[in-house]
C-alpha cells in the first residue's frame, strides 16, 4: 500500500523520469560490456584499416608524382618544331648552323620545362645510340649512356626507372623516359631525373597515424630511399631488413603484419608494392599507441552508466517540453526553407492539431519545390539557347560546331541522344550522332536507309515536327520519348534536329520548344556557313584571276621573247656570229628570269614555302626575275648575314619586291643593286662587314641610278611608300628612302635595333 500510493502521488513528469532512469541504466550496463569485448576484437582490424588507408593515399600521391614525370616529358614534345627540331639535331643533313638553332630551341624548351614543372633535375636527349645531344646540364652532354636500362626502355615505350642512388648529385634519384617518335620510328630518347627528395614531404605526411605512425620507401635491394622519423638512419647507407620489408620485396605484393620494426619496437605494418617504380610503401606505427584506442574504450564504457543516468535525467528534463518542441521545429523548418534549402520538410510527430499543420506545411513546400524546379529547367533551356547562340555566332565550320551544341543539349537536359541531319541533296545527307555514354559518330546517310530509325524522314518530308512514345505517362500534360523538329533555311528543309529523353525523365513541351528553338539558330548557322564557303569559293576563284594575270604579264610574254629569239638566232648566227652570242646571252637571261618569275609565283602560291625560304634565297631569285622581266640588271650582294624569323625574312622579301618593281616600273634606271648585310650587335650606325658571328640585326639596301623622285611629294605615296614603311613597322624595323630628281632612290631598312 504505502509503495502504491507513493507511485501515485508522483508526478507523471517524474515517473518518466524514474522509467527512463532505470532503462538506460540497464542499457548502459549491457552496452559498456559488450564495448568492452567488441572493442578488443576489433581494434587490431581498425588500425590495419587506417594504416591501409594512408597507404592507398601515399600511393596515388607516389602514382601522380610518377605520372607528373611522364606528362612533364609528353609537354616537351608538344611545343610546335620540338620534333623537327630533334630530329636535325639526330641527322647528318643539316647545317652547323641549323643544328645550332636546333639546339638552342630545344635546350630553352627542356629549361623552361624543368623549372616549370619543378620536378626534373635534369632534362635531356638521346640519339638512338645513347649519346647526350642536349640537356640541361651541359656537362652531361657528349656522355654516352646506351648501357642504361632507361635508355634501352626508353626506346620501346615510356619508362620509369627503378630508384638510384647519384654520385654526382649525392641523392635519390628517378629517371623517366619515352622515345621520341617521327612516322612511327623512334629517332632518340628524351629523358628526365627527378630527386626523390620531392617525395619526402608526401613521406613525412603522417596523416592521422599519431606520434609514432610513419610511412617510407624502400628499393628492391632493401635500400632506404625517403627520410625516416627517427634520426641516425641515412640515406644510402641504411637498409631495412624486417619482416614487413622483407615480405613486400620479395613477393611483390601488398599485405599487413604485427613486426618488430626498423628500430626494435614492436609495430603494426602495412606494406605494398608499387610496380611502377620498383619499390615498397612502408606505413607503420608502434603497437601500444596504435591500441591506446582500446583502453580508452575500455575507460569510457565504465562511464557510459554514470552518463547515461545524466542522459536519462536530460531526456526527462526535453519531455517537458514535448508540446514546445513541434513548434519550435516547425518555425526552424520554415527558416531554412526561407533561406533556400527547399528540400527540407517540417517533422509530423503527433496526429494532433500541430501535426496537421505541419502536413499542410510540408504540401506548400512541396509546391514551391516544383515551382522552383521548372523554373530552374526553364533557365536551363535558356542558357542551352544562349550558348548554342554564342557558338553558332563565333564559328562558321559547321563540322566544328555542331558536335560541342550537341553535347550541350546532352550536359544540360540529361538526354540519352541527340543526333543532328544536315542535307546536301533530296536524298541524301550527313548525320552526327551524340549518345550519352559513347562517342560522337558523323557518317553520310540516305534518307531511304533511315526508314526504321527514327522520325528524321519523316521530318524531312513533312517539313512539321514530329513527336513520338510516351504512351504509358500519368502525369500532368504531354510527354514523349522522341521529338525531331525540322532546320529550316528560308523555306527549304535544310536538316533535322532530334532529341531522345532519358528513362528516367519524358519529353513535355517545354523541351519541344527548346530543341525547336535551337534549330532555329542551327538554321542561321547553316546558312551562315553557306555563305562562308561561298565567299571562300569567290575569294580562290579571285586569287586565281589574280595568278593568271600575272604569269601572263611576266612569264608569258618572257616567254614569247624567248620563243622568237630562238625563231631568228640560227639566221642572225649565219649572218653575225657576234650578234648571235650577244642574242643567245639575252636568251639565256630571258630563260633565267622565266624560271625565277615562275618559282616566285609559285612561293606566292605556297606561303608556308615563302614563309620557309632562306632571305638571300628569295632575295637572289627577285634579281632574277626582275632582270628576265624588265632586263634592267639587278646586281643582289649578300654578305654574312644571321638567321632571323620567318616574319621578318617575308616582310624585308616583301620591301625589296616592292622597290624593285618601282625600278622596273617607274625610274628609268639602267641598273639597281641590293645589298644584304648583317648589323653588328649594339650598334645602331656602325658599317656592316662579311662576318655574321658578332651580328643580331640585319640591313637591307636597294639603290638604283634612275631619274628619282621627290620624296616630299604626295604623290610619292602612289609608288607604293606607304605600303613599304607599314611592313617595316610591323617587324620594328627603320625605313629610309633617299631620292632626289635626276639622281636615283636608295631605299634602305634596318631590323635589331630594338635587341641592341
Amino acid at each position: 500500500m504505502p509503495r502504491l500510493r507513493l507511485t501515485r502521488t508522483l508526478s507523471i513528469r517524474t515517473r518518466l523520469l524514474l522509467y527512463f532512469v532505470c532503462v538506460v541504466v540497464l542499457t548502459a550496463g549491457a552496452i559498456s560490456g559488450m564495448t568492452a569485448v567488441i572493442e578488443s576484437r576489433e581494434a587490431h582490424q581498425r588500425v590495419v584499416a587506417q594504416l591501409r588507408s594512408v597507404v592507398t593515399l601515399k600511393e596515388q600521391q607516389i602514382t601522380s608524382w610518377a605520372s607528373g614525370l611522364r606528362l612533364s616529358l609528353d609537354v616537351v614534345l608538344l611545343e610546335e618544331g620540338i620534333t623537327t627540331d630533334l630530329m636535325t639535331l639526330t641527322g647528318g643533313t643539316a647545317t652547323a648552323t641549323e643544328r645550332k638553332a636546333a639546339y638552342e630551341r630545344v635546350r630553352s624548351r627542356f629549361v623552361w620545362v624543368a623549372e616549370r614543372a619543378g620536378l626534373f633535375e635534369e632534362v635531356f636527349f638521346m640519339d638512338p645510340a645513347g649519346r647526350v645531344l642536349v640537356s640541361t646540364d651541359r656537362g652531361h652532354e657528349r656522355q654516352q649512356l646506351g648501357m642504361n636500362e632507361f635508355f634501352i626502355e626508353g626506346l620501346r615505350a615510356e619508362f620509369i626507372q627503378e630508384p638510384s642512388y647519384s654520385l654526382s648529385l649525392g641523392k635519390m634519384t628517378v629517371v623517366a623516359s619515352r622515345p621520341v617518335l617521327k612516322g612511327g620510328l623512334s629517332t632518340g630518347v628524351i629523358a628526365g631525373r627527378a630527386s626523390l627528395e620531392s617525395l619526402n614531404d608526401v613521406m613525412a605526411a603522417r596523416a592521422g597515424l599519431g606520434e609514432t605512425g610513419e610511412t617510407y620507401l624502400v628499393g628492391s635491394n632493401h635500400r632506404l630511399l625517403t627520410d625516416l622519423r627517427q634520426d641516425g638512419y641515412e640515406i644510402p647507407n641504411t637498409y631495412i631488413r624486417t619482416e614487413g620489408a622483407d615480405a613486400a620485396v620479395a613477393s611483390h605484393r601488398g599485405g599487413s603484419a604485427t613486426y618488430t620494426g626498423y628500430a626494435g619496437r614492436t609495430v603494426v605494418g602495412v606494406y605494398e608494392w608499387i610496380p611502377r617504380l620498383k619499390v615498397a610503401l612502408m606505413a607503420e606505427q608502434e603497437k601500444a599507441e596504435a591500441l591506446a584506442a582500446t583502453r580508452l574504450a575500455l575507460w569510457t564504457t565504465g562511464g557510459i552508466a554514470i552518463a547515461a543516468t545524466v542522459l536519462a535525467i536530460l531526456i526527462g528534463t526535453v519531455l517537458i517540453h514535448g508540446i514546445v518542441r513541434p513548434l519550435s521545429e516547425l518555425g526552424e523548418t520554415a527558416g531554412r526553407i526561407a533561406d533556400g534549402e527547399l528540400e527540407l520538410d517540417a517533422p509530423v510527430r503527433h496526429d494532433d492539431e500541430i501535426g496537421k499543420l505541419a502536413r499542410a506545411f510540408n504540401r506548400m513546400t512541396a509546391r514551391l519545390r516544383g515551382s522552383v524546379v521548372s523554373a530552374e529547367r526553364q533557365a536551363d533551356h535558356l542558357r542551352a539557347i544562349n550558348e548554342a547562340g554564342r557558338r553558332i555566332s563565333s564559328i562558321l565550320d559547321l563540322d566544328e560546331l555542331l558536335p560541342p551544341v550537341a553535347r550541350s543539349l546532352l550536359r544540360a537536359f540529361d538526354y540519352s541522344r541527340v543526333r543532328i541531319l544536315l542535307l546536301d541533296g533530296e536524298e541524301s545527307g550527313r548525320l552526327l550522332s551524340c549518345a550519352r555514354d559513347g562517342e560522337d559518330v558523323v557518317c553520310g546517310v540516305r534518307l531511304d536507309g533511315l526508314a526504321d530509325d527514327g522520325p528524321l524522314p519523316d521530318v524531312v518530308r513533312s517539313g512539321e515536327r514530329v513527336v513520338r512514345g510516351g504512351d504509358g505517362h500519368s502525369g500532368p500534360g504531354p510527354a514523349w520519348t522522341e521529338a525531331a523538329v525540322p532546320i529550316r533555311v528560308g523555306q527549304t528543309v535544310a536538316g533535322v534536329l532530334e532529341v531522345t529523353a532519358a528513362d528516367v525523365r519524358p519529353l513535355d513541351e517545354q523541351d519541344v520548344s527548346t530543341v525547336e528553338a535551337l534549330a532555329d539558330q542551327l538554321a542561321v548557322a547553316v546558312a551562315n556557313a553557306r555563305l562562308y564557303q561561298q565567299a571562300q569559293e569567290l575569294a580562290a576563284t579571285r586569287e586565281r584571276q589574280r595568278l593568271a594575270r600575272d604569269l601572263h604579264d611576266a612569264v608569258s610574254q618572257t616567254l614569247f621573247s624567248v620563243s622568237i629569239i630562238a625563231e631568228v638566232l640560227p639566221r642572225i648566227y649565219q649572218k653575225d656570229p657576234g650578234q648571235a652570242r650577244e642574242r643567245l646571252e639575252e636568251l639565256r637571261q630571258l630563260t633565267r628570269g622565266a624560271l625565277a618569275e615562275m618559282r616566285m609565283l609559285l612561293l606566292e602560291l605556297r606561303p608556308a614555302a615563302l614563309a620557309g625560304s632562306t632571305l638571300p634565297d628569295l632575295l637572289t631569285q627577285l634579281g632574277e626575275a626582275v632582270t628576265g622581266r624588265a632586263r634592267i640588271p639587278i646586281v643582289v650582294d649578300l654578305g654574312a648575314t644571321p638567321t632571323a624569323p620567318p616574319e621578318v625574312n617575308v616582310a624585308l622579301y616583301r620591301i625589296a619586291q616592292e622597290a624593285l618593281n618601282n625600278v622596273a616600273k617607274h625610274s628609268g634606271a639602267e641598273s639597281a643593286e641590293v645589298l644584304l648585310r648583317g648589323r653588328p650587335a649594339g650598334g645602331a650606325d656602325r658599317p656592316a662587314t662579311g662576318d655574321a658571328g658578332g651580328a643580331d640585326g640585319l640591313e637591307l639596301v636597294v639603290r638604283d641610278d634612275g631619274c628619282g623622285f621627290d620624296v616630299d611629294d604626295p604623290a610619292a605615296g602612289r609608288l607604293g611608300l606607304t605600303i613599304m614603311a607599314e611592313r617595316a613597322a610591323s617587324i620594328s624595323a627603320r625605313l629610309e628612302i633617299t631620292s632626289a630628281a635626276g639622281e636615283g632612290t636608295c631605299v634602305r631598312v634596318v631590323w635589331g635595333e630594338a635587341r641592341a
